[in-house]
């Protein structure tokens, strides 16, 4: 028989014999001597004993308390929006220039004329708010592009993006701004309860206050990528702003407004 398979008789014999040896409950004698049994189950790791509870604790992001430079811009949406918006960079020593560009798309605000308002306003911190008039857009590719546009022209400096307030699913739209923004990057807006217009899409006045509310709360927790510090603005809202610019798809003017001294 060959030596290696003798051997290897040899090793199962003898594991064989301890291991029914310790489950016996007879024991043997060897030289006047007790032998000793082992305990095999408590060799073996006991769950409760060995369970590891591993913990990751994010470490929490203090909202940023220095004054902004916010630059708003986006579709119609953008200009009920900024007027609570306002009270807020009001209230917090911010300023705010607003760009709201009725009928556009994120393949409008792509190009050159996001590079325009960026250089004008030099923001510390970008804002968009488009979206409703793709809604229903299955060129998710085109989107995705745009997006990405978008958030490399902001460069360095923090942006977000507010998901329109769409009542009915879309094509895919908000799912792209939520991949391209990340969900720290991305307000999603289509669960807050607004009062709205006729269209059932726009939201009044009341309803954008509302909107605005939830988005400053949003963007002062750690639950935004870029906390800053937004205190709630109290007593009668602002009715006129006047470092608003506001287009249309076919505008091709440029100009933006100083703020309010």
């Amino acid at each position: 028989m060959n030596s290696q398979i003798k051997a290897l008789l040899l090793f199962i014999i003898t594991f064989s014999a301890i291991f029914f040896y310790a489950k016996s409950p007879v024991g043997v004698t060897f030289a006047k001597q007790m032998l000793k049994k082992v305990d095999l189950d408590g060799l073996m790791p006991q769950s409760k004993d060995t369970t590891l509870t591993l913990s990751i604790v994010e470490e929490k992001i203090e909202p940023d308390s220095t004054a902004q430079r916010f630059l708003f811009v986006g579709d119609s949406m953008v200009e009920p929006l900024a007027y609570r918006f306002y009270d807020y960079c009001k209230e917090s020593g911010d300023t705010m220039y607003a760009v709201t560009w009725y009928g556009s798309t994120t393949m409008a605000w792509s190009g050159e004329t996001l590079d325009y308002f960026i250089k004008q306003a030099r923001p510390t911190f970008v804002i968009y708010c488009m979206g409703s008039n793709e809604l229903y857009s299955k060129n998710l590719k085109t989107i995705n592009e745009s997006l990405l546009k978008m958030k490399k022209k902001a460069g360095d400096c923090p942006s977000i993006f507010i998901g329109p307030p769409n009542t009915k699913p879309d094509e895919g739209l908000n799912a792209e701004i939520a991949k391209v923004f990340g969900k720290k990057g991305y307000f999603d807006s289509r669960n807050i309860e607004m009062e709205r217009r006729n269209d059932h899409l726009h939201p009044t006045m009341i309803g954008a206050r509302t909107w605005m509310d939830e988005v400053a709360l949003w963007m002062s927790s750690d639950s935004c990528l870029h906390p800053v510090v937004l205190n709630k603005p109290e007593g009668k809202p602002s009715i006129r702003i006047e470092h608003i610019e506001v287009m249309k798809v076919k505008d091709k003017g440029r100009k933006l407004s100083s703020p309010k001294s």
